[in-house]
């Protein structure tokens, strides 16, 4: 078993350091669907006056250096350098560090006496040159070395730490933004359908997945929707829900245009863990009309022959205000339940939302109709030089009990030219 004893562990920082405490801390956030978070983050310290390091931790292992803005409120700072530090503390990287400097050990275990000597190496076996004797020693098992400190530059959380000047000491407010990666967020959206009366109820849910490699405590959160350019190039964890009863009043998400995008503003603030998801509600409306068809699909028009026709079962709502919608929509995953003739819920199909805006329509595939089917017959083919007649019959059945609404969508070939359509129907 590896024995590391850290003696004096304030070695971590010197006499002129000053740690920056989290607590207190004014946290905002704004995540992003690519992978991306923008960290706004105030803090306060006090700072005596002179030259010293500013030790700023526990921020991202994926935190974007160039991305760093520091400002300092208070005495006046002179900033000579920045450094982000994420060499962490463990055995292998303290024998590293600590090559060429004077350690204590035990030779044949930890219950001989300790010795003092020059760790010369710190593969397997560890070389230790004995202080006493001179000799040179290899520790074939593992190690158990005691530290006197903790070798300058390591640190036991990644760190932004700056090198300042100040004339004075005092309060001391940092107020810091970066970009970081490693969170990201989508949404989420649950139809229950009433087929009797052609209404449905949708709620909407924000999932927020952190894998930033910090947690974000008591934040204030926007997510942005939208493709944001960047110059570069899911897995299943325990999911929290920020869930209110009916009767409980939920402050609602702030939706606003901004920039050429859309941001949801969060009303409340919350604790986002490393590793963890977290949903929040955004969105909650009643009755809102729809109407549902069969949609099949014909992109080709074939000299002779069948082509049999499959009807996507497919569900459309208008998003506009007299609809009860009429919001932006961010593009997520839509899973849809319905009643059964018993009044049972079923889950019925689930379908991909893209972005839709305000007053845009809404059009959803569940599935595939099972009882409806049709086929497509090419009954006259004439080609020319610049010009095609094609005629077409069309069959459509309904072999179920209940009355279906089918729809056939061509996709008519051309480049150029004037399509003339005549219809029988």
């Amino acid at each position: 078993m590896k024995l590391l004893s850290l003696f004096a562990l304030g070695g971590l920082v010197m006499a002129a350091d000053t740690i920056i405490p989290s607590k207190g801390t004014d946290l905002a956030l704004t995540i992003y669907n690519n992978d991306r978070v923008f960290v706004h983050e105030i803090r306060h310290t006090k700072i005596p006056a002179g030259k010293q390091r500013l030790i700023y931790q526990n921020v991202p292992s994926s935190l974007i250096t160039a991305s760093v803005v520091p400002r300092f409120k208070g005495p006046s700072v002179t900033l000579y350098s920045q450094n982000y530090v994420y060499d962490l503390v463990n055995l292998q990287a303290m024998l590293k560090k600590s090559v060429g400097r004077t350690v204590s050990f035990y030779p044949n275990g930890k219950n001989q006496p300790l010795s003092k000597g020059v760790l010369l190496s710190a593969q397997n076996p560890v070389m230790v040159r004995q202080e006493k004797s001179g000799r040179i020693l290899a520790l074939e098992k593992p190690p158990q070395v005691v530290f006197p400190s903790v070798p300058p530059n390591m640190i036991t959380r990644p760190s932004l730490i700056w090198n300042i000047e100040t004339a004075e000491g005092g309060d001391l407010t940092v107020d810091l933004k970066y970009l970081g990666t490693g969170i990201r967020w989508k949404s989420d959206y649950v139809l229950d359908l009433n087929p009797k009366e052609k209404s449905m109820d949708l709620v909407g849910w924000i999932t927020v997945d952190n894998r930033s490699g910090v947690s974000y405590p008591n934040a204030r959160i926007t997510c942005l929707a939208g493709e944001v350019h960047t110059a570069a190039a899911p897995r299943k964890n325990r999911v929290l829900y920020k869930a209110m009863a009916e009767a409980v009043a939920v402050p609602d998400v702030k939706e606003e245009a901004f920039s050429g995008y859309h941001i949801y503003k969060i009303p409340f603030r919350e604790t986002i863990a490393d590793k963890e998801q977290k949903q929040i509600r955004f969105l909650e409306k009643r009755a809102v009309g729809y109407e549902s068809y069969g949609r099949a699909e014909v992109a080709s028009f074939p000299r002779k022959g069948v082509q049999k026709l499959r009807f996507l079962n497919t569900l459309r709502f208008a998003n506009t205000r007299a609809n009860g919608m009429g919001i932006p929509l961010p593009a997520g995953i839509v899973r849809m339940y319905s009643t059964d003739s018993e009044g049972k819920t079923h889950f019925i199909g689930e379908s991909r939302l893209g972005n839709i805006p305000a007053d845009e329509p809404v059009t959803l595939t569940i599935g595939t109709l099972f009882d409806a089917t049709g086929e497509k017959r090419t009954t006259k083919y004439v080609a020319r030089e610049g010009y095609r007649n094609v005629v077409s019959t069309y069959t459509l059945n309904n072999r179920g009990k209940t009355p279906l609404t089918l729809k056939v969508e061509e996709r008519i070939p051309t480049v150029g030219g004037t399509i003339r359509l005549k219809s029988s129907c």
